[in-house]
């Protein structure tokens, strides 16, 4: 790559060439993680901001004073949102997984007389969660969710608690489903156990304020909830910003204070870190800073709104094709779709989601896990509602079609893939996940692949992928 200098007009015409790779819904936004206001002076307003800091580093406070207030701007308003009291702090972070990973740091290290700790978390929960307790060695003990609301099953997470419990997750909403977890009857139990609870909002908490006050029914589930001592809320999903923005929020600062790192025992300047990073673009803050001064409380409400509309529209339009349905209750702009493969009409989930592909539709699949259901997931936004009436004729298609259709992969090769062992290598997967891709890239047949693996050999086939696609 590096070579003697290129005009401009050249290396942007190269990277315009690489970013048309980027799009595959030919012109129409992914039914998944596409966060989009339809709006071309978001866009504007964030290029503009975010080039004005292209050089400032939030990691000097004393030479760039300013990003710190439009830190503590966002922070008080996410705060008053979520009906924090006035003495509430919170932080910037570089995106959900970085506020999950604070979260963990800072009730792992404001309880340090615990030398073996652990917390407890439904399996609906966001999978950086795990990833924060392993970087952070602390145990994550999985508990189930109800098989018919998929909320968290409150007499599991009640039993798994123990003297060496730092916190408690749940979320609202959580992603696969959408739905809340009960909320206030457990926080209840973390305020008698004298443990944290923190609730993952990430996805829901710049919607379900708004969706509140438009009339829904939402269960408590924020700082009015006296057991919540934490909620992480991303900026750069529903708040629209752009990526590399989310926020970590505690109702004290007694809370927070664990979450920074000090040193100054070293020959260089003393350090203070309020996250992971030391060096960070402002230029990201300085942007979701405009994004959310630009779009305001009434552009929310506009947007949330419309969400809700089409999500709305997305449970009417399965509720009328036989074989289909949604998964538990949607209280925000989420939603999961699932077939029912013993019903009079129904098909199997993975020769559907094939059927959706071939009509340009590519979705998320999600895995069966116990007492749940393969499905696809949507992130529905306003720019998804001039899609969806044809969305909904497509998935009725793409239905018809699968009935019609043999196996992906025959009954007794799938047999075979789940009946690998424990002692299953990393050499022995990279050939089976590989006979799964066509035309060198991972298929419907690949997630199907990963269903039928045993749980333990998913992931081991999951870096096969990854590492050869890096």
């Amino acid at each position: 790559m590096l070579e003697n200098g290129v005009p401009i007009d050249q290396v942007l015409a190269e990277l315009a060439e690489r970013h048309r790779m980027d799009d595959p819904y030919a012109d129409r936004p992914g039914m998944v993680n596409m966060y989009n206001t339809g709006l071309d002076t978001v866009e504007k307003v964030a290029t503009d901001a975010f080039g004005m800091y292209i050089h400032v580093n939030p990691l000097y406070s004393s030479t760039f004073p300013s990003v710190y207030a439009l830190e503590k701007e966002l922070v008080r308003a996410a705060n008053d949102m979520l009906h924090a009291p006035n003495d509430a702090t919170g932080s910037w972070t570089m995106g959900g997984s970085e506020s999950i990973m604070m979260a963990t740091k800072a009730a792992r290290d404001g309880a340090k007389h615990i030398t073996r700790p652990n917390m407890v978390l439904p399996i609906s929960a966001h999978a950086a969660w795990w990833k924060a307790a392993h970087y952070l060695g602390v145990e994550a003990r999985t508990t189930t969710v109800d098989p018919e609301t998929y909320k968290a099953d409150v007499a599991a997470i009640k039993a798994a608690v123990d003297e060496n419990t730092i916190f408690v997750v749940l979320s609202a909403p959580q992603y696969g489903q959408g739905v809340i977890d009960p909320i206030e009857e457990i926080g209840e139990f973390c305020l008698e156990q004298g443990i944290r609870l923190n609730v993952d909002a990430c996805i829901g908490g710049w919607v379900l304020p708004f969706a509140e006050r438009q009339g829904c029914e939402i269960p408590l589930w924020d700082f009015r909830v006296p057991g919540v001592s934490s909620i992480t809320v991303d900026l750069q999903k529903y708040g629209y910003t752009n990526k590399g923005c989310s926020l970590v929020l505690y109702r004290t600062r007694e809370l927070r204070l664990p979450q920074f790192f000090a040193h100054a025992n070293w020959t260089g300047y003393p350090i203070v870190n309020s996250t992971v990073m030391s060096s960070k673009p402002g230029g990201l803050l300085a942007a979701a800073w405009s994004i959310v001064k630009h779009i305001g409380d009434d552009g929310y409400m506009h947007l949330v709104e419309e969400g809700l509309r089409i999500r709305r529209e997305l449970e009417a339009g399965v509720a009328a094709i036989p074989g289909l349905r949604i998964m538990g209750k949607p209280e925000s702009t989420l939603a999961a779709i699932t077939t029912d493969p013993d019903a009079d009409e129904g098909v199997d989930f993975f020769l559907w989601i094939d059927e959706l592909a071939k009509r340009n539709w590519t979705m998320q699949p999600q895995l069966t896990q116990p007492g749940v259901p393969p499905s696809i997931h949507f992130t529905i936004a306003k720019q998804h509602g001039s899609y969806m009436a044809e969305f909904i004729e497509v998935m009725r298609e793409a239905l018809d079609a699968a009935r019609l259709r043999d196996p992906l992969i025959p009954a007794e090769r799938l047999a075979e893939i789940h009946a690998l062992t424990a002692d299953t290598t990393f050499a022995d997967i990279v050939p089976i996940v590989m006979e799964s891709f066509e035309d060198g890239k991972p298929s419907t047949k690949t997630h199907l692949v990963l269903d039928a693996l045993p749980m333990p050999l998913r992931e081991m086939a999951m870096l096969a992928y990854f590492d050869a696609l890096t």
